[in-house]
């Protein structure tokens, strides 16, 4: 795999290049830098097109001596895109769902554990047949489970505030389907179709809601973690994620750990991030999801963002570049 092009650093240089402070990419870049990027960059079909280990080795070692700002990026590295065709920067967040160990009259929908029975099984077939050894919580709405699944991870409120960690453990092997594409298709939905008007039919629509949801094959398996609360998600990399500075790539063309600059075409953003996670949906060479982090504003912002986009890929220069 080559690149289609590569971008001179002066042309990639705006007066509104940065979006946030980078100070958190940096903290981010130096941990992958110290255990998982050079594996995985070397283990990458794409080697050695994001550079060599070599390369990587002298950079990553720079990170711990220089000043960390614009400047070390602009001139350490260089800028690959792998398709000038734009794609789609959605975001993603961790949501907060309702759960209890009980199963009650309103607690009745389960939270399973993976368990390779299920494999290939229709997301019906799962919630219909499901095993009681299997079900670690209870929470009490299917929509909100259903966007739990989307997320990937996310946490679970208890009784008297406790809170419960709810971890990615797998999925079925069936493949993702987009239902806000059927509701555009169906044209059930008049104007734009984000999280919140997606949630909403679906509130209001309760006879219509399980064939919608059915519509994506995919189920999401957990684990539960009930002392580590704070820690935010982690990715499949294996580090928790960071708001703002971790991105979920198509690890088909990216390895995870490699930086990029997610450029959001429309309003000529331009954000810095770790290739920190996959999903379902993520598919492209320019295609991505933000993480924008927990709570009602974390889940606005990620609901809300759809903006065309190029992705960048940060390259370590020669000596003579």
């Amino acid at each position: 795999m080559h690149s289609k092009n590569s971008i001179n650093s002066s042309e990639l240089i705006k007066s509104n290049f940065i979006e946030r402070d980078v100070s958190n990419f940096f903290k981010l870049f130096k941990k992958v830098c110290e255990k998982k990027l050079h594996d995985n960059l070397h283990k990458h079909p794409s080697y050695p097109n994001f550079g060599t280990i070599r390369q990587w080795k002298m950079v990553c070692k720079k990170l711990k001596t220089e000043n960390l700002n614009l400047s070390f990026l602009l001139q350490n590295f260089k800028h690959k895109v792998l398709s000038n065709k734009q794609g789609i920067l959605t975001g993603y967040y961790e949501p907060e769902i309702n759960v209890s160990f009980k199963q009650t009259k309103k607690f009745n929908v389960p939270i399973l554990r993976y368990n390779n029975n299920y494999d290939h099984l229709d997301r019906n077939k799962i919630e219909s047949n499901f095993k009681m050894q299997d079900v670690l919580l209870w929470t009490d709405s299917k929509i909100e489970l259903f966007f739990l699944q989307i997320q990937g991870s996310g946490i679970g409120s208890l009784e008297k505030e406790k809170k419960i960690k709810i971890n990615y453990g797998g999925n079925n092997k069936k493949k993702y389907s987009s239902i806000g594409r059927l509701l555009k298709e169906k044209k059930l939905i008049n104007g734009e179709i984000n999280l919140f008007t997606i949630k909403k039919f679906l509130y209001e629509n309760p006879k219509l809601a399980d064939d919608i949801l059915n519509h994506n094959q995919r189920y999401i398996f957990f684990s539960i973690d009930e002392t580590n609360t704070e820690k935010s998600s982690v990715g499949s990399i294996g580090f928790s994620l960071l708001p703002f500075v971790s991105a979920a790539i198509d690890k088909k063309y990216y390895p995870l750990g490699i930086p990029l600059i997610l450029d959001k075409v429309s309003d000529s953003k331009l954000l810095p991030v770790i290739a920190m996670d996959t999903g379902g949906a993520i598919v492209g060479k320019n295609r991505a999801d933000l993480f924008t982090g927990r709570g009602v504003e974390a889940e606005k912002l990620a609901g809300e963002l759809k903006k065309k986009l190029l992705i960048y890929v940060l390259v370590p220069k020669d000596n003579d570049d």
